[in-house]
């Protein structure tokens, strides 16, 4: 009897491996490179972008546009040659899942690694204010006004129908263009993203950044301390470039001395400010100290708090260091700041986006916080909870966190499948599932 039974379930597989496996065919769509005309004055090092265009493209139809922003360190081809975003377009449109759309994937790197999509003026430390002086590009004008003028007179596109998404520094940056140009977008899918400020302080991030330096100490030329394994000094100083560069004039251009020329002179840059030399640029006859000033100070006996900084904050090294530089940075620059922006310049455009955020639970540069600082203020500010998807994930359904952790970068494919089916719900007018989601507790948006 128990061979009777083996055979019968051996002759079972074998019919049921023989039978024709359902196959998906999938429509390929085709991905074209643009050159951006731009006015120089924007000194956008690399004006160019990828664009995604959906199988069956018709120029006599009309599609939603995608603004895809990518993150500190990559550029615009970075999305289709190292995440394959076209075929995920590819397989969702094919099998249904999302319609058609056109993805603009624009350059957001500049000379320092990343814009952080922000236009760079030159730093007065003086008044704590900008100049009219541009440093390291107008990203946003850039964005804003070239780019997404010239894809949309190129393209067939509706423009009723726009969203803007990015991981990390395109995260904060589409975090940015959303709350500084309320009512453009529909959808906002943000990822992994720098989106509140004051969830650096929880954390203690100066203390964290000096370990990447000799002695703990920010060194005066800091170039030589930037790339992938310094981490948090490279996106420090990407920061810093972004929101507080500076431009001093080298004393004495015979002189080879760089530190003497570039600190030591008058009106120099300021170290113990936090100012760093980046390099020296020849502008005719004359020479040029090229630096960023972080937002900190190391000399903090007997001063006061930035005017910024709410007592109640943890009191750590960063909370004492931070200077009234910080409070330019989150005047101008912070997300959770901008939603006040947002609501003063087009509150019923604010309150008709819809946004998607999602954040791994071991982000290990700490944006958790920011995530769940950002989403609360939305909140707190009227954002209708029904516009708002918010994800955690660490792990997921069958994969252990400890072997698949919720990391910085992490199931991007999975994340960004789930993102554009967001927005394309949100451009359909359906259902976009609102809610929280701790996607490592089983409670999944898909």
């Amino acid at each position: 009897m128990r061979k009777g039974f083996l055979l019968l379930l051996t002759g079972t597989l074998l019919i049921q491996g023989c039978k024709k496996q359902e196959t998906v065919e999938v429509q390929k769509g085709r991905v074209e490179e643009i050159t951006i005309n731009v006015d120089p004055t924007l000194a956008i090092v690399t004006p160019k972008a990828l664009v995604y265009l959906p199988p069956n493209y018709d120029e006599n139809k009309s599609y939603p546009v995608i603004y895809m922003l990518h993150g500190f360190g990559g550029d615009y081809r970075t999305y289709v040659y190292f995440n394959g975003v076209h075929e995920i377009l590819d397989y969702l449109i094919s099998t249904g899942q999302i319609d058609p759309a056109i993805v603009v994937m624009p350059d957001g790197r500049n000379l320092v690694g990343g814009s952080f999509y922000t236009n760079s003026y030159l730093y007065d430390p003086s008044s704590n204010s900008y100049g009219a002086i541009t440093v390291f590009g107008k990203y946003e004008t850039y964005i804003v006004d070239s780019l997404m003028a010239q894809v949309e007179r190129t393209y067939p596109i509706d423009t009723t129908h726009r969203a803007i998404m990015g991981l990390s520094m395109g995260s904060y940056g589409s975090s940015k263009l959303w709350l500084k140009y309320p009512g453009r977008f529909k959808a906002v899918a943000l990822h992994s993203g720098p989106l509140a400020f004051d969830s650096l302080i929880d954390v203690d991030i100066i203390d964290s950044m000096l370990s990447d330096f000799e002695d703990r100490k920010l060194p005066l030329w800091i170039k030589d301390y930037l790339g992938r394994e310094r981490i948090w000094a490279t996106l420090g100083n990407g920061l810093s470039a972004a929101f507080s560069p500076r431009i001093v004039l080298y004393q004495d251009p015979s002189d080879w001395r760089v530190i003497e020329n570039c600190f030591y002179s008058p009106n120099g840059l300021d170290s113990i400010n936090g100012e760093v030399l980046l390099d020296t640029v020849s502008l005719g006859s004359s020479k040029l100290c090229v630096g960023v000033r972080f937002p900190f100070t190391y000399d903090t006996v007997g001063k006061p708090l930035a005017s910024c900084i709410d007592p109640a904050l943890p009191d750590n090294f960063t909370k004492r260091s931070l200077t009234e530089t910080y409070c330019l940075w989150k005047a101008y620059h912070d997300p959770q700041t901008l939603i006040d922006t947002a609501i003063a310049r087009d509150n019923a455009g604010f309150l008709d986006t819809k946004v998607y955020i999602d954040v791994g639970k071991k982000d290990e540069l700490t944006l958790l916080y920011h995530n769940r600082g950002f989403k609360q203020a939305l909140i707190d500010r009227g954002f209708p909870a029904s516009n708002l998807v918010y994800v955690e994930f660490d792990g997921a359904i069958g994969y252990p966190a400890e072997y698949f952790p919720g990391l910085h970068s992490t199931w991007l494919y999975i994340r960004l499948k789930k993102s554009f089916k967001f927005i394309d719900r949100v451009f359909k007018g359906e259902d976009i599932k609102a809610g929280e989601y701790d996607q490592s507790g089983g409670n999944d948006y898909e």
